[in-house]
């Protein structure tokens, strides 16, 4: 029998965080690994108001830079407890990156996220990663309530 693949999204807010540990406390009673991963949301860094706007190098650069950092020191002590962590930095639309892209190539048989506002302004506007995730995935998903909404 294989394991389970835990599909944790983690973006380094304290929702995120929170999704990890819900992921951590599974492993610890099923025999599960650890897929983290960080989606870079492109949109967040085109220039330009054309059909086709220019995304500006240098900062996706350093943000990816910052999303490699912050996932290494996330998975390493989870690796030094003997969690199998596999760290993916994916580009795109988080929405369905999460969704649909990530569960189909890495056979997640359970994804995990973090709810990052309870504020309807919020979801009206930018659109709730958690809704969508929850309506369009293929597998079971787990919303982690966060600590500081």
């Amino acid at each position: 029998m294989t394991k389970d693949r835990i599909l944790v999204a983690f973006d380094g807010s304290a929702a995120g965080v929170a999704a990890l540990e819900k992921a951590v406390a599974i492993t610890d009673v099923a025999d599960a690994s650890i897929d983290l991963l960080y989606v870079i949301d492109t949109r967040s860094y085109q220039v330009g108001f054309s059909q086709q706007p220019d995304v500006d190098g240098t900062i996706l650069y350093n943000a990816e830079t910052r999303a490699e950092i912050e996932l290494e020191e996330q998975a390493k002590p989870l690796r030094a407890r003997g969690i199998e962590v596999r760290t993916h930095l994916r580009f795109g639309n988080p929405r369905t990156v999460v969704a649909l892209d990530a569960p189909k190539d890495y056979a997640s048989s359970l994804i995990i996220l973090g709810r990052s506002s309870k504020r309807l302004t919020s979801r009206m506007f930018i659109g709730s990663v958690a809704s969508f995730v929850t309506e369009n995935a293929p597998c079971d998903v787990l919303i982690v309530a966060n600590p500081n909404a």
